[in-house]
Parts: C-alpha cells; sequence; structure tokens
C-alpha cells in the first residue's frame, strides 16, 4: 500500500497505480479504523487510521480491539476503463488492467464508504448514481480537493431509501488533510453516535435510523494531526429504490507469466 504523505495538500497518499484509469483518485481500497473522541472544545475528534487489505506479513494481525470498516473508490465503467488503455499495450499489460478493474469493482461492492470523484459533473447526480449501484452506508463525492458531498443511509421504505445529506469542507481549504477519508468519519461518527445512545437504553437496540442529523463540524485526525471539517446542511434526502446490485466477473483473461 502506498505510504501516506503528511504535507496536507491534499496528495495525502501517493499515487495509486490504476490513477492513470482514475484520473484524481489518489486512494486505493483500504480497511479503516475509526476512534472518536470529545475534543476540548466540543467538536468530535474522529481518528482515522489506513490499514492495507493484505497483511504486510505473516506475522502481522491487527489488534481486535479495532473498529474497521471498508472504504473504496468506485472504479469507473469497464468500457471507459478499456478506452484509456494506449492502442500499443501489450496483450499482459491490457490483462493487469482489466484484472484490477475486477479487484476494485469488488472491493467497492462489499465497502461500508465508498467514495467517487465529480470529475466536472453535478455532484448530487454523481452520488445518486453511486448510491444506485453501492450498497455502503455511506458514499461520497469530492467535488474538489478541499470539499465532498457525503450522505450517510439511514432507512429503507417500500418506495425508496433515505439518508442525510451533508456538504464536508475544509475549514481550511489550504490544508484540508485526507479528502478521500471525510466520508470515513462521517460514517465513524454514526457508529459512535449509536454506540453512545445504546448505553442510554436497555429495551432495543440502536441502529442508523435513530441518527440525529450530523454535527456541524468533525476533527478528522490521521496521523495525529487535525483537520477541522464543516458540515452543511444537513438535508433529509430520499431517493427511489436502487437498482439491483450488478456483479462484475473477472475477465477471461490471464496475464503472462
Amino acid at each position: 500500500m502506498p505510504e501516506a504523505v503528511g504535507d496536507g495538500t491534499g496528495s495525502e497518499m501517493a499515487l495509486h497505480p490504476m490513477t492513470v484509469m482514475y484520473p484524481g483518485a489518489r486512494v486505493p481500497a483500504a480497511d479503516v479504523d475509526t476512534h472518536c473522541v470529545p475534543g476540548p472544545t466540543g467538536v468530535l475528534q474522529v481518528h482515522l487510521t489506513r490499514y492495507p487489505l493484505e497483511p504486510p506479513s505473516e506475522y502481522w494481525s491487527r489488534p481486535e480491539s479495532l473498529v474497521m470498516h471498508r472504504m473504496a473508490v468506485d472504479p469507473r465503467p469497464i468500457d471507459e476503463t478499456e478506452s484509456f488503455i494506449p492502442t500499443s499495450s501489450t496483450e499482459e499489460e491490457r490483462s493487469l488492467v482489466l484484472l484490477e478493474q475486477y479487484r476494485q469493482e469488488d472491493q467497492a461492492s462489499v465497502a461500508c464508504v465508498v467514495v467517487a470523484r465529480a470529475d466536472g459533473a453535478p455532484p448530487l447526480l454523481v452520488l445518486d448514481g453511486l448510491r444506485q449501484r453501492r450498497s455502503a452506508t455511506v458514499v461520497g463525492v469530492i467535488v474538489d480537493d478541499h470539499t465532498v458531498l457525503a450522505w450517510v443511509h439511514t432507512h429503507d421504505g417500500y418506495g425508496g431509501t433515505s439518508g442525510y445529506l451533508v456538504t464536508m469542507t475544509a475549514d481550511d481549504p489550504g490544508a484540508p488533510g485526507p479528502v478521500s477519508l471525510y466520508p470515513s468519519a462521517l460514517w465513524g461518527w454514526a457508529q459512535w453516535w449509536c454506540d453512545q445512545a445504546q448505553q442510554l437504553v436497555d429495551n432495543r437496540d440502536v441502529g442508523l435510523a435513530d441518527l440525529p442529523p450530523p454535527p456541524l463540524a468533525l476533527d478528522v485526525v490521521e496521523a495525529w494531526r487535525a483537520y477541522r471539517v464543516l458540515l452543511t446542511g444537513p438535508d433529509r434526502v430520499g431517493f427511489p429504490a436502487p437498482n439491483p446490485l450488478r456483479r462484475i466477473g473477472p475477465p477471461d483473461i490471464e496475464p503472462t507469466e
């Protein structure tokens, strides 16, 4: 997994090998641990730590105390990805790209948090498409290098689904921190709130359907550096029921030895 770059400029991780296929998407899929602590100013601090999907060695094991969720970057459609492959590429190079596309698709299909980039398209339209393709609890659209439109899913109904839509903006646009982790911070807050509320009741289970509107601000903390993120909205937004999820199988090709 690429190493973090803690310069606070938005290039929070080294470029993923698929950046050519996903312009601007710098963060590969990861398991993210969230740990929430009330801050001294009253703003909740959400400490985020990324872990590689594959253990770095056979001797390494994750502590049982971690509160993990899968975060993934939503891959582009396969036909669009293929159009980016240079015609001069060998069959082996083409195979490797398509196999990586399948891995990205497989990771995004089971992730709790999925992010995508607006790339100039209307962010809400991108978010709706992302919500329909993914069963994630939180979906986020990176609007620019310091803004994310995020939606946390709370209810399913007969005619559709609903949740809270918020715009997450860096308080200091010059040092936004890990923008791609803003949706994970929202997920962390939701889980923290449910855990806190569950301690106050003993006759029923507390779930996402009980969530209040998200707070006005969160401190997103990575590598012990805090980045204040402002949440505007939030709006209770409903969508039609999503289309049935379609899994993309691996390409019928194998790279040569």
